[in-house]
């Protein structure tokens, strides 16, 4: 199916410096906090910061998720690769959906406003359904592979059986799977707690940029070009 070619997101175009050497400049990216975070966004364009500066609650976190979940760097990094379409074989399944479904928990502890839950069983599912269409990999993958969660059974109010998503929720279920996404399309960081951090500026950059992540959902195209724009400024 043809479809027409994605907009360019101006807004990230004006964006020089990745977010994490901005805050380097600052703080200790693992030990950022909205207070100290500020400063850094200065370095961000209009409207962009305007719009980061008020996404920046999602770094008031009820407890650290990753720090604690059955997780390490190199299943993140396992993670990452599957997302991008170089290890479909089923422990790269199993390891690409339990991370996935942690970064949706931490997600939920950091004032992502929805009451749904991910089965981990479905997203394995859909995950081992996926194959790449003519050798394609990379970020147009990504994108089919979240498309998929996107429109399966993974996510509601019981997964697989009531999906129960109003139109306001879905909004912020979207917000989620595309800060998980961008997330995972991103520059893996140093340690286990960057990372977690590194998530939580997904979500806030993510948020910010909530009309164009709507529209990057229309089509494999627009969200391809948007993990591939958004991830390299994070």
């Amino acid at each position: 199916m043809m479809v027409a070619s994605p907009k360019k997101f101006t807004l990230l175009h004006d964006l020089n410096m990745p977010i994490r050497d901005a805050l380097r400049g600052v703080v200790t990216l693992a030990d950022a906090t909205e207070d100290m975070l500020e400063p850094a966004s200065k370095l961000l364009p209009e409207p962009l910061r305007s719009r980061f500066h008020s996404a920046m609650q999602a770094f008031e976190q009820a407890g650290k998720r990753l720090l604690h979940a059955p997780i390490d760097m190199e299943r993140i990094s396992d993670a990452a690769q599957f997302a991008q379409g170089t290890t479909l074989d089923k422990s790269g399944v199993n390891t690409a959906a339990s991370v996935i479904v942690f970064a949706w928990e931490h997600l939920n502890q950091s004032r992502v406003d929805h009451r749904h839950l991910i089965s981990e069983t479905i997203v394995a599912d859909r995950l081992s359904r996926l194959q790449p269409d003519g050798g394609t990999i990379g970020f147009a993958f990504a994108a089919s592979l979240f498309l998929d969660l996107r429109q399966s059974s993974a996510i509601g109010v019981m997964p697989g059986l009531t999906r129960g998503i109003t139109e306001n929720e879905e909004t912020e279920v979207d917000l989620a799977l595309m800060a998980i996404a961008v997330w995972l399309s991103s520059k893996r960081a140093d340690t286990l707690e960057e990372e977690e951090k590194l998530l939580d500026l997904s979500m806030a950059l993510v948020r910010a940029l909530q009309s164009e992540a709507a529209t990057a959902f229309q089509s494999q195209d627009a969200l391809a070009q948007f993990l591939d724009e958004t991830s390299s400024h994070l």
